[in-house]
């Protein structure tokens, strides 16, 4: 099978079968990579005259075609010998656009017409700015427009030299400014993309989504691409968010799908691919952050608030595909008087069409399993996966190939642009359909086989995957291309979970990984996987930070990591500890084998579980100490569900970076490794080998340490003794 993806899978990898460059520019040479077994031809096309290209051999299975550069205004396409796909592409030209054709002023909107496009403002609550290629409206001309704005801010727009200006009344220089934008344009196909440059006065960004590499954004740039990496994620996320926030008073949420490329720093630029008339859309909030969140909440959907139960604590483990694992793990709980409220069953399906449970090997009667998990006090949430399964590994079985005819058959799955189905391009489920939750009747045949997992106590699916739809020409029964698709994609699928669940009178939870905008009205959300290293502890504690920076309400983490070696008793606790004060508390593991397989005989047990740990690493502190912060879980759970309850109403993240709080403190502002839990609890995680004191910053008030009751005046950093046992939490006084 010959592979070629022009745009590439991921920001991070090179596939070695995609174009360079993906989108290019007249002139600019242009190379063309394919995967294949055997020697391919390459049929190029060039203003309807075609000629047949040789490769040069990459590797064994490797071939790059050289096409040369093309001039402006060409029309260029290509396809393989044997393959009846046909790729095109035109040769763009960038233009920068610095000085308008006109300035037009009606009321509260003005509007900056360029020889490509005009940008529309639109003052009222907000400051809404968009660009499109539509027909400029004909208003009043002027050289320049001031429009007031909420929080004594102004937007001032100059026609010549051109420039507009966020200002705050109480300061000099302008808080944002927009200089110039650059497109690239075809001759035919219009604006295939678009960028502002321009600059900030601010200290402080935050947002774009979960983040891993900073929590902190100035001095660095966001890609706005849902992404899929196993481990070490840097930055990239799955789950990204087309909004930031500063402390100047102000945050930006851009109104599009399709992914927005961020630089933070010197210079302030976005940059977009288009598609359609409008270019962009994006829409400025003014007031302290805490304001600015909220108000963009407000603006992405209601946020909806999870069952009590799961604020608990979770527990899970990928190796659990038996009764007898599961029956293990139950009376481990009851053994070691550990009190837990939720399991997750990761490998509880047949692993093929993954609504179907296992055999009667591995399950003897799912429903007594069920219920047994239920009468030990716990709520069953069971793993799913937005695809038809294409089976590399074995024979299908009757229920997948039916599903994936009827699959095909009706359009259900998300289509190729040629009215084939696509196929997951590669990596993880590679060649599997993905379902299209764009069609209603989809929707419907994909539930109506899930729904017996309802009728038999389950109240919720982790919703995991759904980075999948990587070939920008797909289409979608709603319409949409790949493009604009890519990113919605996992807000479609887990939106459907959501809906499956309270359309049947469960009030359960989705527990998902990759999402994006309006992610707070279908929660709850973790970090994805992660090593069992003390790097990947801090970068979760960034990520739940950054997370919150964007919206998402409620968030945790794999405690421990999820990967590789076995966590050192150290690591494991503080990151217990950690999680005790999340708003989600869960453990998990990975496969026995194990993607990182560091396991040291055969049949053993990689799981994260205390009991597990405990007996592998020979430290009984382990169990004695977990179990002591599940109780404290327990106990805090009645303040997390009541703080839960003020979050979606208040549209406030339950893990707040003290800027939330604390707006006008320079130095909590700039604090990027402590959190309000709520409104009362100030968190401050160890997450450095061998520290056994760290320093915390309390802001105003009076804080009182809950684990040794010892009260501090605030606005002062406090040095913190912290043995394993404990964690530096602190509870505002009155």
């Amino acid at each position: 099978m010959l592979k070629h993806l022009p745009e590439g899978l991921t920001p991070f990898q090179d596939c070695g079968f995609d174009r360079k460059p993906h989108l290019p520019l007249a002139g600019e040479g242009v190379q063309v990579f394919c995967r294949t077994e055997e020697q391919p031809a390459l049929h190029l096309c060039v203003n309807g005259g075609e000629r047949l290209l040789s490769p040069a051999q990459v590797d064994e299975r490797h071939w790059r075609f050289d096409l040369g550069a093309f001039q402006y205004g060409d029309e260029v396409s290509y396809r393989f010998s044997g393959d009846s796909r046909v790729f095109a592409f035109e040769p763009l030209r960038e233009a920068l656009c610095h000085q308008p054709v006109s300035l037009m002023q009606r009321g509260h909107e003005a509007c900056v017409v360029f020889d490509a496009f005009h940008l529309l403002f639109r003052a009222d609550e907000t400051l809404t700015v968009s660009a499109s290629t539509a027909q400029p409206p004909e208003w009043n001309e002027c050289e320049e427009i001031t429009l007031p704005l909420r929080e004594n801010f102004s937007l001032h727009v100059q026609k010549s030299p051109f420039i507009w200006e966020l200002k705050r009344f109480s300061n000099e220089k302008p808080v944002l400014s927009v200089s110039q934008y650059r497109v690239w344009e075809g001759m035919r196909g219009g604006i295939g993309s678009i960028g502002h440059l321009g600059a900030l006065n601010v200290q402080h960004v935050w947002g774009t989504g979960e983040r891993f590499h900073q929590v902190d954004l100035m001095g660095s740039e966001t890609n706005g691409r849902v992404v899929e990496k196993f481990t070490q994620q840097g930055d990239q996320t799955y789950l990204p968010i087309p909004f930031f926030m500063t402390d100047g008073g102000f945050g930006c949420f851009r109104s599009s799908s399709i992914s927005a490329e961020m630089r933070f720093g010197e210079t302030f630029a976005v940059c977009q691919r288009t598609q359609g008339e409008t270019l962009f859309e994006d829409v400025y909030f003014f007031g302290a952050p805490a304001d600015v969140l909220a108000q963009f909440i407000r603006r992405t959907g209601q946020p909806v608030l999870p069952p009590d139960w799961a604020f608990g604590l979770w527990m899970s483990a990928n190796g659990w595909n038996c009764d007898a694992e599961v029956d293990a793990q139950l009376s481990a709980m009851k053994e070691h008087d550990y009190p837990a409220d939720v399991m997750v069953l990761e490998a509880w399906s047949d692993e093929r069409t993954f609504y179907r449970w296992n055999d009667a090997q591995h399950w003897a009667d799912p429903a007594a399993t069920v219920r047994r998990i239920r009468e030990a006090g716990l709520h069953a949430v069971l793993w799913q996966i937005p695809i038809v399964k294409y089976e590399w590994d074995g024979e299908p079985g009757e229920a997948l190939l039916q599903d994936e005819k009827e699959a095909i058959e009706n359009r259900y799955c998300v289509m190729n642009a040629d009215g084939t189905p696509y196929r997951i391009t590669e990596n993880w489920f590679h060649n599997s359909l993905i379902l299209d939750f764009t069609n209603p009747e989809a929707v419907k045949w994909w539930f109506a086989k899930r729904k017996p997992l309802l009728d038999m106590g389950v109240e919720g699916f982790k919703t995991d995957g759904g980075e999948f739809l990587f070939d920008e020409t797909a289409r979608l029964h709603n319409g949409m291309t790949g493009l604009e698709a890519h990113n919605l994609y996992p807000s479609q699928y887990v939106g459907a979970y959501h809906d499956f669940l309270r359309e049947n009178g469960v009030h359960g939870v989705t527990f998902s990984r990759a999402d994006f905008t309006g992610a707070h009205t279908r929660p709850m959300h973790w970090a994805g996987d992660q090593l069992s290293t003390w790097s990947e502890l801090q970068s979760q504690l960034r990520a739940g930070l950054s997370a919150g920076l964007s919206g998402v309400l409620f968030w945790g983490f794999d405690i421990g990591g999820f990967a590789g070696e076995l966590p050192s008793a150290e690591l494991y606790l503080r990151a217990t500890a950690m999680a005790c004060f999340c708003p989600v508390m869960q453990w998990h593991a990975e496969p026995r084998s194990g993607q990182f397989y560091a396991t040291h005989e055969d049949g053993f047990i990689n799981d994260r579980s205390p009991w597990n740990l405990a007996q592998k690493l020979g430290d009984q502190s382990v169990l004695i100490i977990s179990t002591a912060f599940a109780k404290l879980r327990r106990r805090l759970k009645p303040y997390l569900v009541s703080e839960a309850e003020h979050c979606t109403e208040a549209g406030r993240p339950l893990m707040a970076h003290l800027c939330i709080d604390f707006p006008e403190d320079e130095t909590a502002c700039a604090c990027n490794d402590q959190y309000m839990l709520g409104r009362k609890l100030l968190v401050a995680p160890i997450v450095q080998e061998g520290q056994v004191q760290r320093q915390v910053y309390l802001p105003k008030g009076r804080w009182k340490n809950v684990f040794t009751a010892e009260t501090f005046a605030g606005q002062q950093w406090v040095t913190i003794a912290c043995p394993l046992d404990q964690i530096p939490v602190f509870e505002r006084q009155e």
